[in-house]
């Protein structure tokens, strides 16, 4: 074989290996914990929140809607609590059985609702506990432009 040849292949071969070390470190997104919907989450000792946001119609009145999934072997009291535009607590409990998921808002259960000065795009302090110390989320306002919500924005009118 020619000189010519072999760097030619040498070069071809160190290009290939740059360019496939490029996708093989680009592939990972991100290692830390997301949540992959509009809503948030956390993980309040065995009790994990999930999608927590709230859904605002035009008339100010909004929802708050989640799941919580109690990954424990035990039965467990969760609250959610927030307060409304006139800075009064708005509470409430629910028992997640063991092992189960509960739906606030929907799956045929009620969401919490009061009204609201927030603004779509913001957020607004929601604190959620499984038990024991409630973790504080700061939850988004949404309204009803995506179809997914646009149910819940329109009931509250």
């Amino acid at each position: 074989m020619n000189v010519k040849k072999i760097a030619s292949l040498s070069l071809l071969a160190l290009a290939t290996l740059s360019l496939a070390g490029c996708s093989l470190t680009n592939n990972v997104a991100s290692l830390e914990p997301y949540a992959p919907s509009d809503g948030v989450q956390v993980d309040a000792q065995s009790l994990k929140a999930r999608n927590v946001l709230l859904i605002q119609g035009e008339s100010g009145k909004a929802v708050l809607i989640g799941s919580f999934v109690n990954s424990s072997t035990q039965d467990l009291m969760a609250s959610v609590q927030t307060k409304d535009s006139a800075g009064q607590d708005v509470r409430v409990e629910f028992a997640v059985k063991a092992g189960t998921k509960f739906d606030l808002g929907y799956n045929g259960t009620e969401p919490i609702t009061f009204k609201l000065d927030g603004v779509p795009g913001q957020l607004h302090e929601v604190a959620v506990s499984g038990g024991g110390d409630p973790y504080v989320l700061e939850v988004p306002v949404m309204d009803g432009s995506l179809a997914e919500y646009r149910g819940y924005a329109e009931a509250l009118n």
